[in-house]
């Protein structure tokens, strides 16, 4: 077998490795028996009417938004700032600011879950859907700032240089200058998060209070039995984020090419 094949192969092989089992669970949660297993019975879309039509999950749904909105918007917000300090200000300790930036990537969630459940403690801080969207906002923040500081790179600083030579003020440079360059990079930093913040499970775990969002109570559920409503539940889960990743990527790109 030759180069280009064994890439090939190897690459179907991955990717069969990846989206596989997201089929299996699509055809389970069309499967009319509530047997899961091979063959199928029948096809029926009963499993999603029982999902949307079940209060604990639309509640569950509802905290998931209370807590992905805000940690979209601050960290988006905190990501710009930390972008703009790498991209635009020539500081001291400019690599050191970036590789702290990085920490809460390269440490296990876990790690960082327990770390933030100690602090808490030690503090008399009860948890809440605050401490929450805290503690992901800290998780998230290297995603979006990386993200946007991607496009501020790209963006040509003569526009920004010329406004100013023409006597802009450094905030009229910065709002209608570099905002409406970095806007897109905004967008898709949000979506982003917000997918990211959605499906965060294991620091939601140990930071949250008596409230459970989504992540949570499908967690949970799975640890007893894999009924087909949880199927038709991780489909819509699923899809739904790649839609928002799909369209957050797709932002991105356009600011790119501009």
């Amino acid at each position: 077998m030759n180069g280009p094949r064994l890439a090939a192969s190897w690459t179907l092989l991955v990717f069969a490795f990846m989206y596989l089992p997201v089929a299996v669970v699509l055809l389970f949660s069309l499967n009319d028996s509530e047997i899961i297993a091979f063959p199928l019975q029948g096809l029926t879309l009963d499993w999603y009417r029982e999902v949307v039509s079940d209060p604990r999950l639309a509640r569950g749904f509802g905290i998931t938004m209370m807590v992905a909105a805000p940690v979209a918007v601050l960290s988006t917000l905190l990501g710009a700032l930390a972008a703009l300090a790498l991209t635009r200000y020539d500081m001291r300790f400019k690599a050191a600011f970036a590789a702290l930036l990085l920490v809460p990537f390269l440490i296990p969630r876990l790690i960082l879950a327990v770390g933030q459940l100690i602090v808490l403690s030690d503090l008399g801080i009860a948890r809440s859907l605050v401490t929450v969207v805290l503690g992901q906002t800290v998780v998230i923040l290297p995603f979006t700032s990386m993200i946007i500081a991607s496009v501020l790179m790209r963006v040509d600083r003569r526009l920004e240089e010329a406004a100013t030579d023409l006597g802009a003020s450094a905030w009229s440079v910065f709002r209608r200058v570099t905002l409406p360059l970095m806007r897109n990079g905004l967008i898709a930093a949000m979506f982003i998060a917000f997918v990211l913040a959605s499906s965060e499970t294991v620091l939601t775990t140990f930071v949250s209070g008596r409230q459970q969002p989504l992540s949570l109570l499908v967690a949970s559920d799975f640890r007893f039995a894999i009924s087909p409503s949880l199927n038709a539940l991780a489909v819509l889960i699923v899809f739904g984020n790649i839609a928002l990743v799909l369209l957050g990527e797709a932002v991105r790109r356009r600011s790119l090419r501009k």
